[in-house]
């Protein structure tokens, strides 16, 4: 079923999901501040759709879809279901605390000023990614690729929060200079 530039408040998104045979894929729909909490969204498809200040905590997600939404103050508190995907969204000032999203491909999110503590991020791609002032302590960053993120300044707390993840010598080397002032030469 396909659902395209409508607008939904969270029952209205409720029971369009419950007439459906299959699960929707929702596209360019706007469901600003919907509060979704709790909602069963198992393999529904959000695409190009403005969720601005969407609840969404404890909702059923698993093996759902979000591809270029704005997401920007969204709350993805305590989501249940086996991983749900996030390609090319925007969530600035997100919280996603404790979301599972180990082995996903995130590349090109915006998570600027985003929650994600205790976030499960292992073996995920985060390529194109802003991490800008997010908030990473105790995130299961092991495996995480941000070789190509952008990081933004790192103290010691950020530094101890990327434990295990990956990233590039230039990476390290901004690192090691916003940590220590020090200058790097080429050998």
């Amino acid at each position: 079923m396909e659902l395209t530039e409508e607008t939904y408040d969270g029952p209205g998104l409720r029971a369009a999901i419950a007439d459906a045979v299959d699960p929707p894929t929702l596209t360019r729909c706007s469901l600003v501040a919907a509060d979704l909490r709790d909602a069963d969204l198992t393999e529904v498809r959000f695409v190009d759709c403005a969720m601005d200040g969407a609840l969404l905590d404890g909702a059923m997600l698993g093996q759902a879809v979000f591809d270029g939404c704005r997401l920007m103050g969204a709350s993805f508190k305590k989501t249940r279901g086996f991983g749900f995907s996030l390609r090319r969204c925007n969530l600035f000032a997100a919280d996603l605390t404790a979301a599972p999203l180990s082995h996903e491909d995130l590349t090109g999110c915006r998570f600027t000023e985003a929650n994600l503590r205790s976030a499960d991020l292992r073996d995920a791609v985060l390529d194109g990614c802003d991490l800008l002032h997010a908030d990473l302590y105790q995130a299961k960053l092991t495996g995480a690729d941000l070789r190509g993120a952008a990081l933004g300044p790192c103290d010691l707390d950020r530094l101890k929060a990327m434990k295990g993840a990956i990233i590039t010598t230039n990476q390290a080397a901004q690192i090691l200079v916003d940590l220590a002032g020090v200058t790097i030469t080429p050998s």
